[in-house]
């Protein structure tokens, strides 16, 4: 694909290696930083929206998506707000920010 889809991947798959050695919450973190690889390794490419054959199609699925990652991170906030152990709260509220400034992006882009 692209160099930074594979340097993602690769971040991915070292965190889920670590947390195979792992238990507890210190497998839980290193499971959440390779959920958050994988999420940035699928972002879409900046063209690919300009690609959709009807501009009319594209407010709508720009919606769609923003609205898919404000929920997100809604819910990454309340995982984090239940979780007793500060690193994971913290790794989860980094989460949500991510979530909210892809969101903020497509509302401008």
């Amino acid at each position: 694909m692209n160099k930074q889809h594979d340097y993602y991947q690769a971040r991915a798959a070292l965190q889920r290696e670590m947390a195979a050695e792992l238990t507890g919450s210190a497998r839980e973190q290193h499971l959440t930083l390779a959920a958050m690889y994988e999420a940035l390794a699928t972002e879409p490419k900046r063209g690919a929206v300009a690609e959709l054959p009807a501009k009319v199609a594209e407010p709508e699925v720009a919606e769609d998506e923003r609205a898919y990652l404000q929920r997100r991170a809604r819910e990454e906030r309340a995982r984090a707000a239940d979780s007793d152990d500060p690193g994971v709260r913290r790794i989860r509220f980094e989460m949500a920010d991510e979530y909210l400034r892809r969101a903020d992006a497509l509302k401008r882009g």
